[in-house]
């Protein structure tokens, strides 16, 4: 996305003099689809929201006290970069720049960023010591942090094309060592590292569509294979994608991905029960994160395009009506 260097400039000058309030846990995207989107960072009621500048795909350190987004650093006409900010200072680093980035998440502890970067490196910034590390490197089909951050597993392709055969990979979150394989399936990617299982998608190969995904669930040491989802997968659609599963394992959130499709999905981690967060599959309720007790989801509405018009919301788990936390934004994240 092009951004005027001016607009860079004074958006992270401001940020740099205006910190954001202490008691900040929510952060999120208003103008997601024009050329100069904004991040802002609020109560995760939504309230004395700030905007810290310029960008997309805000992060939230888990202990409240960091947000990252993406940006385009001043001078660079191709290269995005990740922007950190501590929030009581007010203060920000660059800290990574690449032709593109994806799945940009802090690890459980707040101690570490990631980030896929040109879809081929999982890199991984260390915030007390300021290094930048390579955890993984190939075709990176997703990452997570361990519980206790100390490591990642990656879903990693044999080739670049879409449906290459793919397994999963632990290793040390900041490298050093060669990554273990943990699965012999050639259709494993999207992990999830929830606090008993690695969570991921189980690809079905189809001609003239992409893959169809279902949920599966492996010790992170390796070993047998825990079926959870069954589902027929129409055409146009891949499936469910993990996004988050609860702290007392029994709860997980996913996305329903697609052409023109994203769409919140809970699944019963005991059971692989699925429910839809809502019934429309092109402008319903896209799930991100959930409440640290497992009972609220952190969504927004209107569905996949960036362009359309969203709301950020809070939805009950079990189902129920939303509750409005800001009006107009999307893409957000919190420390609830």
């Amino acid at each position: 996305m092009r951004m005027r260097t001016t607009a860079i400039l004074a958006a992270l000058f401001a940020a740099a003099i205006l910190a954001a309030p202490a008691q900040a846990a929510l952060v999120y995207v208003k103008g997601a689809g024009g050329a100069e989107p904004a991040v802002y960072v609020a109560t995760d009621k939504g309230q004395d929201a700030r905007r810290l500048g310029i960008g997309r795909a805000p992060t939230i350190s888990p202990d409240g006290q960091w947000v990252a987004f993406v940006t385009v650093p001043s001078g660079a006409s191709e290269l995005e970069a990740v922007v950190l900010q501590k929030l009581e200072a007010g203060s920000q680093r660059l800290v990574m720049r690449s032709r593109s980035f994806a799945s940009l998440r802090f690890s459980p502890d707040s101690s570490k960023l990631g980030a896929i970067a040109g879809g081929r490196r999982v890199r991984v910034y260390d915030v007390s010591s300021g290094r930048l590390h390579v955890a993984a490197q190939g075709p990176i089909r997703g990452y997570s942090f361990s519980p206790d951050s100390k490591s990642i597993v990656v879903g990693k392709a044999e080739k670049d094309r879409l449906q290459a055969p793919s397994d999963l990979y632990t290793g040390p979150a900041v490298g050093g060592r060669p990554l273990v394989r943990i699965t012999d399936l050639g259709r494993a990617l999207n992990p999830v590292w929830g606090p008993q299982e690695i969570v991921f998608d189980r690809f079905k190969r189809r001609r003239h569509d992409a893959p169809a995904y279902n949920l599966w669930a492996v010790d992170p040491a390796g070993g047998a294979l825990r079926r959870l989802t069954n589902l027929m997968i129409p055409k146009l659609v891949s499936g469910l994608v993990p996004l988050e599963v609860s702290a007392d394992s029994r709860r997980l959130l996913t996305v329903l991905t697609g052409q023109n499709t994203e769409l919140g999905f809970t699944v019963a981690m005991r059971t692989g029960k699925s429910r839809a967060l809502s019934d429309d599959f092109e402008t319903g309720l896209v799930g991100f994160d959930l409440s640290a007790d497992g009972r609220r989801v952190l969504a927004h509405t209107g569905g996949w395009d960036p362009a359309g018009a969203h709301d950020v919301v809070s939805v009950p788990y079990r189902g129920g009506a939303p509750k409005v936390l800001v009006e107009d934004a999307a893409y957000p994240d919190w420390t609830r």
